[in-house]
């Protein structure tokens, strides 16, 4: 059985290697895996702690395990092992903000981020699509990490749908588009083999940008790469301030970062970061290929058409 178009996908090897080697090609490694994003919390006397994490992971159902890592040299590793009592709250999608709190350790996070006490006084994180508070059973050492595994005593499903993170960058989940190709056309009238307007649009936005990759590797970019050009043609910017603009993890923000930087495309000053001359030049390039894409794509289509599917996304975006 063939796959669907939309389906396609780009199979050549990108790096290999021994881990030991190179840590960072191997956490790029690791990040092909998609994970969702956690906050682990807890409290030990007048010691709160809380970090974002993307290691929780479920043990067992009978008894009910869950456990997570966290780095030997972290400075909340003994709250955390001291205390009775740990939280998970599972983050929503549109929690980008409270994840990258906890992940970079901010001093005021439990002030900024409403929660309740749980178990253990250990702090739930409102707005969250899922609570579990555990009772701490066991640590394990686990290389650089302690591995805390914990039993769950109570736990919370909230409506909503989860934040993700893959391949260094936050994400939202959505039906497979083979699922969506099916409802259209289980949707369509007899005879319709256009199918619903929202699987085609779904469809039609995944292609294009599949598509447009490829111009992106003809220039020496990635993704990721180009998305931080895109930001740094703005102005200067801070770490914090291109993690809260991209979208990216702080590893994969380091890495483009650090490419960017050996092209000559970007240089840093008192911690911020700006384009170069030759970074301003491959922007500029950007924008034109992307130009001369959306041309190439929209050739041969009546200048009615495109003016009445410019108005249908438009009324679209504004509901």
């Amino acid at each position: 059985m063939s796959q669907p178009a939309a389906l396609s996908t780009d199979s050549r090897l990108l790096e290999q290697g021994d881990p030991l080697s190179d840590g960072r090609a191997f956490r790029r490694c690791l990040g092909q895996y998609p994970t969702g994003v956690s906050v682990i919390t807890a409290q030990h006397g007048d010691k709160r702690v809380g970090m974002a994490a993307n290691s929780f992971a479920a043990v067992s159902l009978d008894p009910a395990l869950v456990l997570w890592s966290v780095r030997c040299e972290s400075s909340s590793a003994a709250t955390f092992m001291a205390a009775s009592h740990f939280a998970i709250s599972v983050l929503a999608a549109d929690q980008v903000e409270v994840s990258q709190l906890f992940g970079s350790g901010h001093e005021e996070r439990f002030n900024r981020v409403p929660w309740t006490a749980g178990a253990g006084n250990a702090p739930l994180i409102d707005g969250a699509i899922a609570h579990l508070q555990c009772r701490l059973v066991k640590v394990y050492e686990g290389g650089d990490h302690w591995i805390l595994l914990g039993q769950v005593e109570h736990y919370a499903r909230f409506a909503g749908e989860p934040l993700v993170f893959a391949q260094g960058q936050y994400a939202v989940t959505q039906n497979h588009p083979q699922l969506a190709d099916n409802q259209a056309s289980q949707n369509s009238p007899a005879g319709d083999g256009d199918g619903l307007f929202t699987s085609l649009l779904n469809s039609a936005t995944q292609h294009m940008s599949r598509l447009f990759h490829a111009h992106r590797q003809e220039l020496g970019v990635t993704a990721a790469s180009a998305r931080l050009v895109n930001i740094l043609a703005l102005g200067a910017a801070s770490l914090d301030a291109i993690e809260h603009e991209s979208l990216l993890g702080r590893g994969a923000i380091e890495d483009a970062l650090n490419e960017l930087s050996k092209q000559g495309l970007v240089q840093s000053n008192a911690g911020e970061y700006a384009l170069t001359e030759a970074g301003l030049l491959l922007r500029q390039a950007l924008i034109a290929r992307a130009t001369e894409f959306t041309a190439q794509q929209l050739a041969g289509i009546p200048e009615a058409d495109l003016a009445a599917a410019k108005r249908v996304l438009r009324k679209l975006l504004s509901n």
